[in-house]
């Protein structure tokens, strides 16, 4: 037992210590944050935020970007985060607590262009317990209910209802009243 509480401790330190390096990026950091190597945080302009709650886990490659004045990024209690996902905010990008993503995820509340008359940008919140799925995107101005689950590779461009599966391009409800866990 004791060999293996030593393999442990050894195996954490290096995430409690890119953790240490990101806490002093942001602007309020819960009681512990694990990050693997190479998280980004991208922050060009002033007076933008980025909290993260207790016990969040960011694994290699995760980018953050505060592209805007007055942008803010906000990553709830005991969440994950995987490899090479990708959250973009130049207005607000809210994230639950107890939430898992994916790897190659994108969350993003700006499309940095006009279409039409369609605003450029629109906050994104996404709620507590949510799952998701590699390669899935979440597009500006939607709002994910608590305990969700988004399928891997789904566009999500529109409102999804607590507890709802979504899945497709565009994503569209599969299945409701869903657990995970």
């Amino acid at each position: 037992m004791r060999p293996r509480l030593k393999r442990l401790r050894g195996e954490l330190e290096p995430w409690r210590l890119y953790g240490r390096l990101l806490e002093r990026q942001a602007d309020a950091c819960g009681a512990y944050l694990l990050a693997e190597r190479r998280v980004r945080v991208s922050r060009p302009v002033p007076n933008t935020r980025l909290t993260f709650g207790d016990s969040v886990y960011l694994y290699r490659d995760v980018g953050l970007f505060l592209d805007r004045e007055g942008a803010s990024i906000h990553i709830g209690d005991g969440t994950g985060i995987n490899r090479r996902t990708e959250i973009i905010s130049e207005v607000g990008v809210t994230i639950g607590a107890y939430c898992m993503l994916g790897w190659d995820v994108l969350v993003t509340d700006t499309d940095y262009h006009h279409i039409d008359h369609a605003p450029e940008r629109a906050p994104v919140t996404i709620g507590d317990y949510v799952w998701i799925a590699a390669r899935a995107a979440v597009m500006k101005g939607v709002t994910i209910g608590d305990g969700a689950i988004v399928a891997a590779g789904a566009l999500v461009t529109k409102d999804v209802p607590p507890r709802t599966l979504v899945a497709g391009v565009p994503a569209r409800a599969i299945r409701s009243d869903v657990t995970w866990g």
